[in-house]
């Protein structure tokens, strides 16, 4: 007679709900919206000097927010310090944004993906004296450590542009 060790059982059924319900456990969820128990996860790598993040996060900010409210959806922001040149007034930006208020910092991620093209074509000193002076961010030497743990994450996801959209473990290209 042929037996199936238990734990085996158990590990397939319950990687099989984890898939089915969307709880797998998400990496480097430090910008959280919504509930993270929520069966919809929505992870997105993202820098926030790519005009076409801003266009994907213009949808989280005007269709999303109900069904995050409800607890049906949570998104997951990952600012991903991708080495394009058109994209390091984004790094710089993420070097500056202080992670231990993800709230504010979220706030302050919608208002600077509106205000994109105003400020994506300035210098380094002049985007750190912007955002500086507008929403009072200094360098968190803390972000070093978390931008390395997301480019990780991003290579070993095989994360090849931005924006790259996980919902619940489907990749999508926006």
């Amino acid at each position: 007679m042929f037996t199936i060790p238990i734990n085996l059982v158990y590990n397939k059924i319950l990687n099989y709900l984890t898939t089915l319900k969307g709880l797998r456990t998400v990496k480097n969820d430090y910008l959280v919206l919504g509930d993270k128990e929520a069966l919809v996860k929505i992870e997105v790598f993202l820098n926030y000097a790519c005009p076409y993040c801003a266009t994907f996060y213009e949808l989280v900010d005007t269709i999303l927010p109900p069904y995050i409210e409800n607890k049906q959806v949570v998104v997951v922001v990952k600012h991903y310090d991708k080495p394009r040149e058109m994209l390091l007034p984004g790094t710089l930006i993420n070097a500056n944004l202080d992670y231990s208020q993800p709230e504010k910092t979220l706030e302050i991620i919608s208002k600077l993906f509106k205000e994109q093209s105003t400020w994506d074509k300035f210098s380094s000193h002049k985007i750190k004296k912007y955002i500086e002076e507008k929403y009072g961010l200094e360098e968190q030497f803390s972000n070093i450590d978390r931008s390395l743990l997301i480019t990780a994450e991003a290579i070993d996801r095989n994360v090849k542009m931005v924006p790259t959209v996980f919902i619940n473990e489907s990749e999508f290209q926006y």
